[in-house]
């Protein structure tokens, strides 16, 4: 039972089904090394800079900004192989724009609603739980350190 629950939730699982769902959809589905094309850190220049993975908004040194998966997910379409075209990229980025921005826009929407529902009444403020009643079943006192 754990290792089916395991196998579920991995890569490749994730991968055969959303392969089996573009396909079944008249799609394809193409993998490529990531490490090599590292599309998070290109810019439509050609130039490689690392950024954190906190770092959500990709800032193009071409001035184009755009969130961080959307822009990879643009590049990720002029990928053979496993090198990116970063002519073609570049070429139809501004074509292609105006959809990713209506994408980002979408996802903050989203983004904002799950924010505002779990903000409302349905959970316990941090203020209220720091002065509930201690109940027998916890570990440690008020006060007390963990050994």
């Amino acid at each position: 039972m754990f290792i089916k629950a395991i196998s579920a939730k991995s890569p490749g699982f994730f991968q055969s089904e959303l392969k089996r769902k573009a396909e079944n959809a008249g799609g394809k589905f193409t993998t490529f090394a990531t490490q090599t094309t590292a599309l998070s850190q290109t810019h439509l220049d050609g130039t490689r800079i690392k950024k954190k993975l906190s770092q959500r908004v990709h800032y193009d040194v071409t001035g184009v900004v755009m969130h961080r998966d959307l822009f990879s997910a643009y590049l990720s379409r002029w990928v053979y192989g496993d090198v990116l075209s970063l002519r073609d990229a570049q070429w139809e980025y501004p074509d292609a724009e105006p959809y990713l921005m209506d994408g980002w826009k979408r996802y903050q929407q989203t983004a904002n609603r799950v924010g505002n529902s779990e903000s409302g009444n349905n959970h316990m403020s941090l203020e209220r739980l720091s002065i509930e009643v201690l109940t027998p079943n916890q570990i440690a006192s008020k006060g007390e350190k963990l050994g």
